[in-house]
């Protein structure tokens, strides 16, 4: 994509620039819109989780006012079940219902075993009813410490027992119980109050079982609540939390799954707990309206904005335009026409007349390196032949050297063969005729005979291998390959030396002039390992790759530096990197060397076959023929 954007020309490219500009601007601005309406968002929700607080604490502290009523009664009598007189215990239970108010429906005085001793108004249950039966009662003795119960009916009011225990010293003498009446105005009054900022919000008190207690959807008492999965969720927690719920029931004006945000908040003396609410729309109304008009006046303002940037700089680019038009005229070669920009200043006009100038100067300059095109063209031909008859007599010194090395190397084995072979022979024969003609009784004469006879014959071997070394007739009878397979027999094998040869796309012979560079280039390289490796094995590889042929000799001797002269091994003798860089060049070929030291040497050769011709290899082939008879006599 990039790529197809910096190939626009610059007047599209400085839009998408400023558009794209623009656009980031315009993201930037509705994140941070977005952050602005969530933390408005947190802070509404917040908030509700406070009003939910604040109704929780009200009627926690009902809740707290008549445990604190009950506990005060025991300081001002001492409830004992066995007193006979129960006049001051009485009148402690008096004295806490007027106390406690409307909140309290009766409060009663049972003993460890859960039967009535007192209770006020006298009318609220008879003495010696046995209450251990009844769940609140029955979990209050077992507990022995402050318990609220679960609501419950009682003579169709709803009510809740608050129980605290009753102590004489170290004994349990019973307890002291208050049922408290759930409808009275003032547990309604907290939970109205938290709804007044909107018409769908509702409050609710709810158990520990999602049930309603009390609630402003005036809710049968204990019937399932409005959002009864949440409050279970929520009282299982005992956390306030906020959360976005569906409506559970069928209400009037309520539709059943619409989505409520409700704060809950749990009580901390009763499993119970408070909340408040009310449908989401209404409840991010404003937030919604905030965003709405955030997002219409940011949109309004960034698009006026960039409408007037793009105006703007399409004026400003009016002259760059037809300056680069101009420039483009002048790039193909136009100079006669002028510029025509004299009205813009500044950095514009500065451009144009430089631009203008430069045409100028070209135009000039033009003309006069015209003047000069016809010479140079001649001059050009002239280099040209030149250089085509340096690359010919190039070619020509190469066959010429090949031709007058190999040439060499045949007279030296064809005289070395004629001459001191034959001589040689000559000496061999004269030599088993004297010694078939000694009497049997010179045995001092035939011992030396004998010798004789044997460094005759190990001359004999040691000059057909000189001759095979100058130029050995495999070579030119089956190419490479085995030429350089007969070379390593006879120059690394002997030395325990063992050599690998491989061939890769040699599917027919290589031309002669190029078999004989790499031979001779192989054959030193051999004669170093020989010399100054140390090393066990030499893997020889040869392979055509498209027009040229590359070998590479690799073993794993010792190795040297190339960076530090003293470490290379002395080569004076033989050819050398130098003789095997200069053998290869003659037919266009390099040799690189590489060395570590303790990972052995690897030496490459890289000949082009395109330079070869037929006339070098038929004088290379011509010598080795000769080399070949002359061996053969």
């Amino acid at each position: 994509m990039w790529h197809w954007v910096l190939n626009l020309n610059l007047w599209p490219r400085t839009a998408l620039t400023i558009s794209l500009a623009f656009l980031a601007l315009f993201a930037a601005f509705a994140t941070l819109g977005e952050w602005a309406l969530a933390d408005s968002t947190d802070r509404l929700l917040d908030k509700r989780l406070v009003i939910a607080q604040m109704a929780a604490s009200q009627i926690d502290g009902l809740l707290q006012r008549v445990i604190t009523e009950l506990e005060q009664a025991q300081r001002i009598a001492v409830f004992t079940a066995t007193n006979p007189d129960l006049t001051a215990e009485s009148g402690a239970l008096t004295h806490t219902f007027d106390r406690v108010g409307a909140f309290a429906i009766g409060i009663i005085f049972s003993d460890s075993t859960g039967k009535i001793i007192l209770s006020y108004p006298p009318s609220l249950s008879p003495l010696d009813t046995d209450l251990s039966a009844s769940p609140h009662i029955m979990d209050a003795l077992s507990y022995r410490g402050v318990t609220i119960s679960t609501p419950f009916v009682n003579n169709r009011r709803p009510v809740a027992a608050i129980s605290v225990p009753v102590f004489n010293g170290n004994r349990f003498e019973g307890l002291l119980s208050a049922l408290v009446n759930l409808s009275i105005p003032a547990i309604m009054g907290p939970l109205q109050q938290a709804t007044t900022s909107g018409e769908t919000e509702h409050a609710a008190l709810v158990d520990n079982q999602g049930r309603s207690l009390a609630s402003t959807f005036d809710l049968p008492f204990l019937a399932p609540g409005e959002h009864t999965t949440f409050y279970r969720r929520a009282l299982a927690r005992g956390v306030p939390t906020v959360e976005t719920v569906p409506f559970e029931i069928e209400l009037p004006g309520e539709k059943l799954g619409e989505l409520h945000t409700m704060a809950f908040v749990p009580l901390r003396l009763a499993s119970w707990g408070v909340a408040v609410g009310g449908d989401v729309n209404e409840t991010l109304a404003g937030v919604r309206r905030l965003w709405l008009g955030m997002a219409l006046l940011g949109t309004a303002v960034l698009s006026s904005v960039w409408a007037v940037t793009l105006v703007g700089t399409r004026r400003l680019m009016r002259p760059i335009q037809y300056l680069t038009r101009a420039a483009q005229r002048i790039a193909q070669g136009d100079l006669q026409t002028p510029l025509q920009l004299s009205s813009e200043t500044g950095e514009i006009g500065t451009l144009a007349g430089a631009l203008e100038h430069m045409r100028s100067q070209l135009l000039a300059n033009i003309e006069a390196l015209a003047q000069w095109n016809d010479t140079l063209e001649t001059r050009v031909a002239e280099q040209t032949a030149e250089l085509r008859q340096q690359q010919t007599l190039s070619q020509q010194l190469f066959r010429r050297a090949i031709t007058a090395q190999e040439d060499e190397r045949g007279r030296l084995a064809r005289e070395l063969h004629d001459d001191i072979g034959q001589t040689l022979t000559a000496v061999q024969l004269s030599l088993d005729h004297l010694n078939r003609s000694l009497p049997g009784n010179q045995t001092n004469a035939r011992d030396r005979l004998e010798r004789s006879q044997t460094l005759v014959e190990q001359s004999l071997a040691d000059l057909r291998r000189i001759i095979a070394a100058l130029r050995p007739g495999v070579l030119d009878q089956l190419g490479l390959l085995p030429a350089l397979g007969w070379t390593s027999d006879h120059t690394l094998r002997p030395l325990g030396i063992n050599v690998t040869i491989e061939a890769d796309g040699l599917y027919e012979r290589l031309p002669g002039a190029v078999e004989t560079i790499l031979f001779r280039i192989a054959q030193e390289a051999m004669n170093n390992v020989a010399r100054h490796s140390q090393g066990t094995c030499l893997v020889i590889t040869v392979a055509r790759q498209n027009d040229q042929v590359v070998m590479t000799l690799a073993d794993d001797g010792q190795g040297y530096n190339l960076s530090v002269p003293a470490a290379i091994p002395e080569r004076s003798r033989g050819l050398g990197l130098a003789g095997m860089q200069e053998r290869a060049s003659l037919a266009g070929g390099q040799v690189t060397m590489a060395s570590i030291p303790g990972r052995g040497t690897t030496v490459q050769v890289v000949i082009p076959l395109s330079g070869t011709t037929t006339a070098a290899e038929a004088a290379n082939i011509n010598c080795g023929e000769l080399e070949k008879r002359a061996i053969e006599r």
